[in-house]
């Protein structure tokens, strides 16, 4: 599937980034996913396009 949207990449540091045009978040363990909601639609994608969806009622 082709996405619009180029997921990042998590990477290890050893500090948060500081300033207003960072947006972070704690990666733990687990799938990164992309999360699109129209209306009462949510679809979950993985960073390859992968639907999730159905895998998460």
């Amino acid at each position: 599937m082709r996405m619009g949207y180029d997921l990042c990449l998590a990477v290890a540091a050893k500090q948060v980034p500081d300033g207003p045009d960072w947006i972070h978040e704690v990666k733990h363990d687990g799938y990164r996913m992309l999360v699109i909601r129209e209306n009462e639609r949510v679809r979950l994608l993985s960073r390859n396009g992968t639907n999730w969806t159905k895998r998460y009622p």
